[in-house]
């Protein structure tokens, strides 16, 4: 048999597919090889995918391949198996004289590479053995080269895959070193923006240091008498002379905290406050106090540093426990201003203080230490609190009156990362209510 036509040129042939590179060429140079010998039958070459775990037969033999699956697992084991034209048909061995279809595998490496399909027509010559052999010989010597053109697919497939991480790391690269530079850019303008502050504060405090100081002497009668009319002008502009210059200190030391102290982060403040409560129900308890809570079922979301205000939180709360009398109410409210502003309100029940207390409450406390007050009203203060809620824009209320209720409130704009301002208000808060 090895010095038969079909073995001889099935041979010279099998050396010039080792000239291929590619499987579909290799696909259809292997059933002209094969056909050049076999011209009175069909001959077809179905490639195994892998990935699948199919062989891509013509549709008209795949149904016969799903109602015998034992057949795909005798291809796989490398063994040929036939299937004849009759539908309801045992499999026969492929040897059978009267098999119309043959299927020869491909194996390399015990791994099912191809099969060759051999296909006589019902009403002509079959198959002979010799002619089998050959078809199984050729199978045989082509294996390894279609197992060498497939990894050298996969190779190429995996190039590709790497090619196109390599693409998007290079991207994320890009777009990383982009936002680093918007990121210091923004950082940049921000410490301007901290030093345009400073300035503006200290350009402030320079001439109202000099109206405020005229204005004193006059009142200390340095240029002569003055009339009670005279008086009350000049105690007026001394008065709002000085609120100004407190306002301008306190703009210098927001600048000076905001370059060291500012987070930033995008939160649902009433998360902030559910555990700030939490944490007060040992205050609270302690002087059997009730806490009314009306938050409404809607987004609080602001842009700020939840840590800073959960000290807001534990603040305001730890004052209105100390002001607030045993057995009595303490109720927190949230809402939105008309400009979508978030307000949040602090009420204790009962809790008045004297008016001096609340013209002092927000200013820093004297470095001296020493309690100038007595009772309940000891060493309350709030500039802390302030300082944070001017930090990120809001601003800050307190209303006291002797024997009524103490109410806080406070806001803050409804600012967003990547969004807009929804509060249309200014951004900083730059005076002390």
């Amino acid at each position: 048999m090895d010095g038969s036509p079909a073995r001889g040129q099935g041979k010279a042939g099998i050396a010039q597919l080792n000239q291929i590179s590619d499987r579909k060429i290799f696909q259809s140079e292997f059933e002209r090889l094969i056909r050049a010998d076999l011209q009175h039958i069909e001959i077809f070459v179905a490639l195994w995918d892998t990935g699948l775990r199919i062989l891509h037969v013509p549709a008209w033999l795949r149904s016969g391949l799903e109602r015998h699956p034992a057949l795909a697992v005798k291809l796989q084991q490398g063994e040929m198996v036939g299937i004849s034209h009759e539908e309801n048909s045992a499999a026969r061995p492929a040897a059978a004289a009267r098999s119309s279809v043959v299927l020869i595998p491909l194996i390399n490496d015990g791994r099912l590479q191809a099969a060759v399909g051999l296909v006589s027509p019902p009403d002509g010559p079959h198959l002979s053995a010799e002619e089998i052999e050959a078809v199984r010989q050729n199978a045989h010597d082509a294996a390894p080269i279609l197992a060498r053109l497939q990894e050298i697919e996969s190779l190429q497939r995996q190039n590709q895959e790497f090619t196109r991480k390599a693409d998007r790391a290079a991207s994320a690269e890009a777009n990383v070193a982009k936002l680093a530079d918007e990121k210091n850019r923004f950082e940049a303008l921000v410490k301007i923006g901290w030093y345009v502050q400073s300035n503006i504060a200290h350009d402030l405090r320079t001439p109202l240091g000099a109206i405020r100081g005229y204005a004193r002497m006059i009142l200390d009668g340095r240029t002569g008498d003055i009339n009670d009319k005279q008086r009350e002008y000049l105690r007026i502009i001394t008065e709002n002379t000085n609120r100004v210059i407190s306002t301008a200190n306190w703009m210098s030391h927001i600048a000076e905290l905001s370059g060291q102290q500012v987070g930033l982060g995008v939160f649902d403040l009433r998360e902030v406050w559910t555990e700030s409560a939490r944490a007060a129900q040992g205050l609270l308890s302690g002087k059997a106090l009730t806490l009314t809570q009306r938050i409404p079922e809607e987004s609080f979301e602001i842009t700020a540093d939840p840590e800073k205000l959960t000290y807001v939180f534990k603040e305001l709360l730890a004052v209105a426990v100390k002001l607030s009398p045993s057995g009595s109410t303490i109720t927190v409210e949230f809402s939105h201003s008309r400009q979508r502003e978030v307000r949040v309100k602090v009420t204790a029940q009962g809790a008045g203080m004297a008016s001096e207390t609340l013209s002092g409450i927000f200013d820093p406390p004297p470095s001296t230490t020493g309690v100038t007050q007595a009772g309940k009203e000891a060493q309350i203060n709030l500039s802390g609190v302030y300082d944070v809620i001017g930090m990120y824009g809001g601003r800050m209320f307190v209303k006291i009156a002797a024997g009524q209720d103490a109410t806080f409130l406070f806001t803050l704009p409804a600012i967003t990362v990547g969004g807009e301002d929804k509060s249309h208000e200014q951004t900083f808060n730059f005076g002390r209510r």
